[in-house]
């Protein structure tokens, strides 16, 4: 029997540790076409806003590919990229939003590959603030490390649906209606998650 849940029924969410990502500035045409308000993508997918160059050389990343702590999410970066970088960390709602549209909870082993460093305890996230959520492509397979594409920043759906200045949803009610109505559309293959965004203050 599936595990489904409701918005008004939501586990608690999981943290997943830190990350350090380029600073993606939409370009002219970007904005032209998908959101003339939004100057900055912090979306938890690599497709724009990336990591570093060589990252999973390193191997010292957890199994949701971030790292658990700061320093070593750092570390990560070469000290000439540095500025062009900012400090994420991330939370995950551990439901699956699929083709059926009945969200169900699943498991970090449902999620994210075995066999590397467990999650962290959530620390002091008081110099932290929360930038908003994103839908994104859940990784669901051994061969894949870190999430899939967000059809917000994407695939332009920030187009159509209300997003913030970082491409990302204020609320988590809408987040999760947003989720559900991506399991079903597809605008990429899916499933997808929804992951909270904080940024270092």
């Amino acid at each position: 029997m599936l595990n489904l849940v409701s918005a008004s029924n939501l586990p608690t969410p999981i943290f997943l540790g830190y990350c350090a990502t380029d600073i993606w500035v939409p370009t002219e045409e970007w904005c032209r076409t998908w959101g003339a308000h939004i100057p900055e993508i912090a979306s938890v997918s690599d497709c724009l806003s990336g990591r570093a160059p060589n990252w999973i050389d390193r191997w010292d990343f957890n199994r949701s590919t971030c790292w658990n702590d700061e320093s070593l999410s750092l570390a990560a970066v070469p000290a000439e990229r540095l500025p062009h970088f900012r400090l994420f960390c991330y939370r995950l709602l551990p439901i699956l939003f699929g083709a059926s549209g009945e969200p169900k909870s699943v498991s970090l082993d449902e999620v994210f590959t075995d066999g590397l460093l467990g999650l962290p305890d959530e620390p002091n996230l008081s110099n932290y603030r929360s930038l908003g959520y994103d839908i994104v492509e859940a990784p669901l397979t051994p061969s894949v490390l870190g999430f899939g594409c967000s059809p917000l920043s994407c695939n332009g759906m920030a187009e159509e649906i209300a997003v913030n200045r970082y491409c990302l949803v204020d609320d988590l009610d809408n987040a999760f209606a947003i989720a559900k109505r991506f399991g079903v559309e597809r605008p990429e293959p899916g499933p997808y998650v929804i992951v909270e965004v904080l940024r270092r203050s």
